[in-house]
């Protein structure tokens, strides 16, 4: 399994190739307007490129030279480490794919010595919530703020200590 890092110039890129993906998850889980908001809100390309000033990574997973999925990662000041995303083309899904880039992002911790791995995950995404127990994120706490437009994050926080 390879991460292969994007730059803000990639942004857009980034951007259009998770809108289908993003909507493949969330449709089921939340209606499509409230999907929409939240993913041009916190996925557009500006976005993007403010997290990359920020010190967020973007790329894609490759495994054999095939792409799988994007993610985002965040080493933060304080030595937490953040996942910000991994989301996987849908034919990828299922198959322990996930489990192994959760594997490779905490090794990327362990390597600069992080000592929590935390992310959130939307409450009703029981398939990635079970993964994320499965991967060792067993603690974790409800989280809810308003992000505007009317709706609400509603979130899970998991973590894990290193």
């Amino acid at each position: 399994m390879e991460f292969v890092r994007k730059r803000p110039e990639d942004a857009e890129e980034l951007s259009e190739y998770l809108h289908p993906i993003w909507h493949e998850v969330f449709d089921p889980l939340m209606p499509y307007e409230e999907a929409e908001y939240i993913f041009t809100t916190w996925t557009n390309p500006d976005a993007i490129r403010k997290a990359m000033s920020d010190g967020y990574e973007f790329g894609y997973v490759y495994r054999d030279s095939e792409r799988l999925g994007l993610y985002s990662y965040h080493l933060q000041d304080d030595k937490r480490f953040y996942i910000n995303k991994l989301y996987y083309e849908p034919q990828f899904r299922g198959k322990g794919l996930g489990n192994e880039a959760l594997r490779k992002m905490i090794s990327i911790a362990r390597e600069n010595e992080c000592s929590e791995v935390y992310l959130n995950v939307y409450y009703r995404n029981e398939r990635a919530f079970k993964a994320y127990l499965r991967a060792g994120l067993t603690d974790y706490y409800r989280y809810s703020e308003d992000i505007g437009g009317g709706y609400s994050r509603e979130d899970y926080i998991m973590s894990m200590k290193l």
